[in-house]
């Protein structure tokens, strides 16, 4: 029996005015950062290895936890970036205005109505599962994978076996900004999945 605990941390709130901020890379700010890593090492985890988004609002914090714990491994893995919102992608929601239409329907149904060339909510789906299958079938001891809000909601719609086009995965599941996600994986002849804890903030001073 082999037991690996993954941690999904969502990146702190970003640099920029209110957006739907996808695969534009934006930062945090530096003393967010060094106090969202400080309250990440309170916690006092048992990590071995730190698996990133390639975006710099997660690598810089990967970058950060990896000076302080000089022996873990750091991977970066552009299978767990945001979605792209395509056209609207980090644009200022106050230049958006005469847009109001499409975002609206966008938030009711984003399956069905996805945004101007933005990534298709399915294709977003499949590459998140796919990366996270890869990463549960070859972790080798507990991980931390830092990530975005829209990325920990697909992972737990294939773990819980969830609609990933449900429009409450979204406007309902609170994933907050410096959050913890815990899940943990016991393999036998099978995988067993459990959800420990969803969307835990990390207290920051």
């Amino acid at each position: 029996m082999r037991t690996v605990n993954f941690y999904l941390l969502r990146h702190g709130k970003v640099n920029g005015e209110p957006a739907l901020y996808g695969r534009t890379d934006v930062r945090v700010a530096p003393e967010k950062q060094q106090a969202i890593c400080q309250a990440l090492l309170k916690q006092d985890l048992n990590i071995k290895f730190v698996v990133t988004s390639p975006l710099k609002r997660c690598a810089d914090l990967a970058d950060l936890v990896s000076q302080r714990c000089s022996d873990l491994a750091v991977q970066t893995n552009p299978g767990f970036q945001e979605i792209d919102f395509g056209q609207f992608d980090g644009v200022a929601f106050e230049e958006l205005q005469e847009q109001w239409p499409l975002l609206e329907a966008f938030w009711q149904n984003p399956a069905q109505h996805p945004l101007p060339e933005a990534e298709p909510l399915a294709q977003f789906y499949q590459r998140i599962s796919t990366a996270w299958q890869t990463l549960v079938e070859k972790a080798e001891g507990d991980t931390l994978l830092i990530c975005h809000g829209g990325t920990i909601r697909m992972i737990l719609a294939y773990v819980l076996g969830l609609n990933w086009a449900d429009a409450k995965l979204f406007s309902v599941l609170q994933i907050g900004n410096q959050s913890l996600t815990h899940i943990k994986i016991t393999q036998l002849d099978t995988i067993y999945p459990q959800v420990c804890a969803i969307g835990t903030p990390l207290e920051t001073i």
